[in-house]
């Protein structure tokens, strides 16, 4: 058997262990540094490049808000200005198309007047739903055309009519199936409506709903005697009114002296709205028109435009 160390080989071996250790000790720092040291390298460049982070930083803040300036005056602070200097900017006229829906023989037409008229859909029709696409793919607005009583007993609105006589229930369950039947509306303006757009009580019920779901309306000034005004003030409801119709007389010549009369009032009042309707003649003189227009220093914007013109 073999005995104890002796105090010699005791010596011996602690000397090789503390070596081995050592040994190891300094593997594990070579191996360390090797790694570290581009880390450190780039540690010390981005120190270095300090300034031009901070000034890069500052660039991007300062193209930032030039970005956000210009596209706040875009959408907004263009038409606070007009408000206030209507005669330092371009008079902004509307087009509203009314009628749309019941046939889709003059899509094209309406197509190639792109985003610069308003789709005025009537509820509940064959098309109603394809227009409010094509709307879509033209970056035109939507609003429903709802059809309201008239005067004219001989004339009837059609299919989604609302009147008088129905229930404060049945008013509001047909208001609520006719927008849902034009979708992407941002609005609504009435569709003949010369007897009720007179009734206090219906339209009351109507734009009240109409300011529940964040709308506007567009009064088609189709009598004096709307009281359409008069309670979307009441109820703080955004209000529009028409301030011409281009096609009473359907003949191309009459379409055109309309125009020129728009022209006038949109010049002295700084805006104007004009309604026209799904027809071949008034949709050929507004291809042709529009671009001369827009030559004379015109400004075709949508409703909700108009809107931030007028109120804040």
């Amino acid at each position: 058997m073999t005995g104890p160390p002796s105090i010699p080989q005791l010596k011996t071996v602690i000397k090789d262990r503390l070596r081995s250790r050592a040994i190891f000790t300094q593997l594990a720092f070579c191996f360390f540094y090797t790694i570290t040291r581009p880390m450190s390298g780039f540690v010390e460049h981005i120190k270095f490049n300090r300034k031009a982070l901070r000034a890069l930083l500052a660039i991007s803040g300062i193209l930032l808000l030039a970005w956000g300036g210009c596209w706040f005056f875009q959408n907004h602070g263009r038409f606070w200005a007009h408000r206030v200097a209507p005669k330092l900017f371009k008079p902004k006229i509307v087009f509203v198309i009314d009628d749309i829906g019941e046939h889709d023989k003059l899509k094209n037409e309406l197509a190639r007047l792109g985003s610069k008229v308003t789709y005025a859909i009537l509820p509940l029709r064959d098309f109603s739903v394809y227009f409010t696409a094509q709307a879509k793919r033209m970056h035109a607005d939507v609003i429903l055309h709802l059809p309201l009583e008239t005067v004219h007993t001989d004339q009837f609105p059609g299919q989604g009519l609302i009147t008088g006589e129905m229930t404060d229930s049945e008013i509001l369950s047909g208001l609520r199936r006719d927008l849902a039947s034009v979708p992407r509306h941002v609005g609504v303006n009435n569709h003949m409506g010369s007897k009720g757009t007179s009734d206090r009580r219906l339209m009351t019920i109507i734009l009240r709903e109409l300011k529940r779901e964040k709308l506007f309306f567009l009064d088609s000034h189709t009598t004096s005697k709307s009281v359409a005004p008069e309670i979307c003030h009441a109820i703080g409801l955004p209000f529009l009114k028409s301030g011409i119709f281009l096609d009473n007389d359907n003949a191309v010549a009459a379409i055109k002296t309309q125009l020129v009369e728009f022209r006038r009032i949109a010049r002295e009042s700084g805006t104007a709205v004009a309604i026209g309707h799904y027809r071949k003649n008034t949709l050929d003189v507004l291809a042709e028109e529009i671009p001369q227009l827009e030559k004379e220093g015109f400004e075709i914007i949508s409703l909700r435009n108009v809107l931030k013109i007028q109120t804040d």
